[in-house]
This record gives C-alpha cells, structure tokens and sequence, in this order.
C-alpha cells in the first residue's frame, strides 16, 4: 500500500537515508538511484525535494548546522552569562553530546573523515562554519565591550577559529582511527585538544586557563575509543 507522508517527513526521510548511505559507501560511491531505491519512492520523487545529489548533501550540511545551532542559540542570548562563560558553555553543550553518544561519534569519525567522503566533510564544515560562526562573533563582541577578549574583527576571528578547530578534528578523526594499532596515540590526541585551546586563548587575548573548551566528557571519547580496542581484542583472544 502506497503511503502518502507530508513534504517535511519524506524529505527528512531522504536526508536521514542518504546519509546512512554515504556513511557506509562514500559520498561518490552512492548514486541517486541508490537513494532512490532505499527510500521506496519514484525518481520524480527526489527530483521534487532536490535537484542533485549536490543539492541534497546542501541541505544536509544546512540541516546539520541548524542543528548545532539549535543546541547553542539559548546559551547566546542568555543576558546573565559573561562572554567567556557562554563560550565554555557553548562548548560544554556540545562536547556532552558527543560523550553521551561516544560510541556513535567514533565510528561517524572514522568512516566521516576517510578520503572517500572528503567531499561530503568540505561541504558539511563549510556550512557548520557559516552557521555558528554569527553566534560565535556576538560572544567576541561581547567580550571586548567588557574588556576580557582583544577582539579587532569578531566576525572574521569566529570564523578562524571555527576552521582551526575543524583542521584539528580532522586531524584528530584520522589518528582516532590509529588507535586500533597503538593506543599511544590517545595521549597524542588529548595533548592537541590541549594545544588547541592554548591557541585559542592567545588569539583571543584571555587569560591562560580562562577556556574551557575541552572538558571530562570529550576525553572520554578517545578513552572510549581505546576501551573499544581493548575489548576487541579480549573478545579475538
């Protein structure tokens, strides 16, 4: 039997099935009609949502910037939080996310930040930069109207430190997947969240331990990730 969904649930529905597919084939390696087929719907049907394939993986990466934002707009407009306050919360909010769903997180990271899906990652951190980015100036502002941050150009500064923090996860996604074969690395990887938070508070002129951007339930992701390889190889033993 034919079910008839509304505009909004099918397209979710063709987001939320593209997705598990590019994860699992790469973005390149998954056709349309590959989509097509795992949704159960006609061609015109996809045509009547997105005009490509590229059209598609937009609306991903704006819906997962609309959804990051979604978890961090509160703690903007909060009046009653300072300019680093609300930084440290920003992070603190999303940094819970990711360790409550650890698991998740690092199989998404390994498959995300493999060369196959490069075209995928450009486009999604583009978006996640262009969505968070606004939000993220405001605070600078803010902090350099109360005297704690020396900010020149908030925007553009929200913006660099957004596209650091994306090299680094990137860079940090890739030696995640190196824990399977040495679990050193996980000490290598908590040394650059370190590092990245140092940089940060020198670009923006605070004081040396003011930031808080990486907190106990981060570090449990790449402690998780080392469990992880433990466990599978007490199970191969």
């Amino acid at each position: 039997m034919h079910i008839v969904k509304d505009y909004d649930e099918r397209k979710a529905e063709f987001l939320d099935t593209a997705m598990g597919l590019f994860l699992e084939r790469g973005y390149d390696d998954t056709s349309v009609n590959a989509i097509i087929e795992a949704v159960g719907v006609s061609k015109g049907a996809f045509y009547h949502y997105f005009s490509t394939k590229e059209d598609l993986l937009d609306e991903l990466a704006a819906r997962a910037g609309e959804q990051a934002m979604a978890l961090t707009a509160p703690v903007v407009e909060d009046p009653e939080l300072s300019a680093i306050e609300k930084m440290n919360e920003m992070f603190a909010r999303t940094n819970a996310f990711k360790a409550q769903n650890r698991e998740l997180m690092i199989t998404l990271a390994r498959v995300f930040y493999s060369d196959r899906n490069a075209l995928l990652r450009a486009r999604m951190t583009r978006r996640s930069v262009e969505a968070t980015a606004p939000a993220l100036a405001r605070i600078f502002a803010q902090g350099k109207a109360e005297g704690t941050m020396s900010v020149a150009h908030p925007e553009q500064t929200a913006a660099l430190i957004l596209e650091l923090g994306a090299s680094v996860v990137s860079g940090f996604a890739r030696k995640l997947g190196e824990i399977d074969r040495d679990p050193t690395i996980a000490d290598e990887l908590l040394l650059s969240m370190d590092v990245y938070v140092e940089s940060v508070e020198r670009i923006l002129g605070v004081a040396s331990g003011s930031l808080k951007l990486v907190d106990d339930s981060l570090r449990s992701v790449v402690r998780a990730a080392t469990q992880t390889k433990g466990t599978k190889e007490k199970k191969d033993d």
